[in-house]
């Protein structure tokens, strides 16, 4: 993959589950079943969103409530495609979030033999 793609970025809350499972583990888990060129998950310090809720880490906060963006990079007809997927999986945990879609350039995209060994997470 080289050359012209998409960002697919969904930010959502680390405490946002379908089920049991975090909700950016699942999202993160279907974009690898499908094929996807790859994901990462940031966690943030500081939001608020749609509710205008600030969700903060403070040192007496006891709350699991940080910012979370996923990343999903790939051709935009599979990042499309798979932002519907994205859509269903927000439905089923019941949470707000907002999902957007960049045209980024890919210059380098090539897999390493040191991380042979993480294949089967």
């Amino acid at each position: 993959m080289k050359g012209k793609a998409s960002l697919l970025k969904v930010y959502i809350s680390e405490s946002d589950k379908i089920g049991s499972t975090p909700l950016y583990e699942a999202i993160v888990a279907e974009a690898r079943n499908q094929g996807l060129g790859g994901a990462t998950v940031h966690r943030g310090i500081l939001s608020f969103g749609a509710s205008h809720s600030i969700h903060t880490m403070k040192i007496f906060a006891l709350s699991s409530h940080l910012p979370i963006v996923v990343e999903i990079v790939d051709k935009e007809e599979a990042v499309r495609e798979f932002a519907k997927k994205v859509n269903e999986l927000i439905a089923q945990s019941k949470r707000g979030a907002l999902v957007t879609v960049q045209n980024v350039e890919v210059i380098e995209y090539r897999p390493g033999d040191k991380y042979n060994q993480f294949r089967n997470f």
